[in-house]
């Protein structure tokens, strides 16, 4: 098989395409399930800091190596909410960040101090502004139906899932045109949820509800080298290896030693030598 130099990796080529995503509703029975009541958190107009770790009970039709790129949640229905922030409006964030990582404790073990909380592995997936308008989420709907989750929110790094729990930490600084956007809660045994009014307090968080989410993810392939998702090892796949390279994604650490450096591109010549 043509093996493509060293020199080409330097020469920053395009993506060649990427694979669909796949979607898992935390908590799993959440579809169809209307929750009692809902939080305004994460679309306050005010700071807000929120913490969610999950259980590996929620998370099994997510396969360990899949990477989570992006998220979104929906409007409540105990009683019948609009669409949200609404027509010709729109909400905007000097600073709406989101951390993956695995949790270093378990659902109804969290630290009131947040940090202490977070894996080694973090990710910070998003940073920075982000504006949200019309009916980014949509509502109208009312209990027992549920309302369409919104727009997926993107990860500009996705997040490799490894197993066991996952731990969600979003802190912004509150929106610009003065609404608050409630959203869904559905409870889960095996999930956990703390929040504070504020963008940097560390500490002294409390309790908050489980916001039911989306995540979007790409699962693993059965061939690492396979970055593209088609079945087929060719020189696409070393395309997507250059752009990937190119931004350290933590999808070519071939190596699994947490940096992606030279020694993950000679790993990844060797599966695309072998096709595997």
């Amino acid at each position: 098989m043509f093996k493509p130099t060293l020199l080409a990796l330097s020469a920053g080529l395009a993506i060649a395409g990427s694979a669909a995503a796949d979607e898992i509703v935390i908590p799993n029975h959440a579809p169809t399930t209307a929750g009692p009541g809902g939080y305004s958190t994460l679309l306050h107009s005010q700071p807000r800091s929120y913490q969610l770790v999950v259980g590996p009970s929620e998370l099994e039709d997510m396969p360990a190596g899949s990477m989570i790129t992006g998220i979104t949640w929906r409007r409540p229905t105990w009683q019948v909410f609009a669409s949200w922030p609404g027509a010709g409006l729109s909400a905007d964030w000097v600073a709406y960040d989101i951390t993956l990582s695995t949790s270093l404790r378990a659902p109804g073990s969290l630290s009131t101090t947040y940090t202490d909380n977070i894996g080694p592995d973090a990710v910070q997936v998003r940073a920075g502004p982000i504006s949200i308008a019309d009916a980014f989420f949509p509502g109208g709907a009312m209990a027992p139906a549920v309302n369409p989750f919104g727009q997926v929110i993107p990860f500009a790094t996705p997040y490799e899932y490894k197993g066991g729990n996952l731990l969600l930490t979003i802190r912004h600084t509150g929106n610009d045109v003065g609404l608050n956007g409630s959203l869904d809660t559905v409870s889960s045994p095996d999930s956990q949820a703390l929040g504070v009014s504020s963008y940097t307090q560390p500490d002294s968080w409390y309790a908050q509800g489980l916001i039911t989410m989306k995540l979007t993810f790409e699962p693993p392939s059965a061939c690492p080298a396979d970055l593209n998702g088609d079945g087929i090892v060719d020189f696409s796949d070393y395309l997507e290896f250059l752009n990937l390279y190119e931004t350290l994604d933590p999808r070519v650490d071939f190596n699994h030693d947490g940096i992606v450096d030279f020694s993950d591109y000679l790993e990844f010549l060797n599966l695309y030598d072998a096709g595997c």
